[in-house]
């Protein structure tokens, strides 16, 4: 699944999750509905993390406008590198965060998938049709610098001294169907 190191994957044409002890030997991300159906166990404890505000339980059932699915038909891919949240948070607090690795998927090898940017709605409520868009790989490039509101967001668990969240008030790809992973690198917070 890795690239050989002489043959760096460009990671401009990329979109990135967050790899897991859950899915480090996956061959493909999977949306949590599909989940459900191979793995109960597994779903239970994936959507757990959906439990801790009223807000964030009622993620699950809600709909994707402009698609045919919900929040758990479809995968959470970030058109942000990692490398651009983790430089933000070094640049805010002096410290680097915890190491993590990201599955780096190239874009050529997503399913359809549409882009959502929520700048209407908030967590929990539903979907405003103008935060959903088509998305489309000519001239994608994935950031190299994370949001304003992300950036905010950052500040604020910094001044509380907790994290979390990372990729909170960033945009995402979400993908209608099973993201493949042979071609996929894995990256860390700090590659560039």
């Amino acid at each position: 699944m890795d690239q050989a190191e002489d043959d760096p994957m460009d990671l401009e044409r990329c979109v990135f999750h967050l790899r897991t002890s859950a899915n480090a030997e996956a061959t493909e991300l999977i949306p949590l509905s599909v989940l459900r159906e191979r793995d109960h166990a597994a779903f239970s404890e994936a959507i757990a993390k959906y439990g801790d505000t009223p807000e964030r339980r009622r993620l699950p059932e809600t709909r994707i406008p402009r698609t045919d699915a919900t929040w758990i038909d479809v995968v959470f891919m970030s058109p942000i590198r990692p490398h651009a949240i983790w430089e933000a948070w070094r640049e805010l607090t002096g410290t680097a965060l915890a190491p993590r690795e990201f599955w780096a998927v190239p874009i050529d090898d997503l399913p359809d998938a549409v882009l959502l940017d929520r700048f209407v709605s908030s967590t929990g409520d539903a979907i405003h049709e103008s935060e959903v868009t088509a998305f489309t790989r000519e001239g994608y490039s994935s950031s190299a610098i994370t949001t304003p509101g992300n950036r905010a967001w950052l500040e604020d668990l910094a001044r509380r001294k907790c994290g979390g969240a990372w990729f909170h008030r960033t945009p995402h790809v979400l993908s209608l169907g099973a993201v493949p992973l042979d071609r996929a690198q894995i990256v860390q917070w700090q590659d560039a």
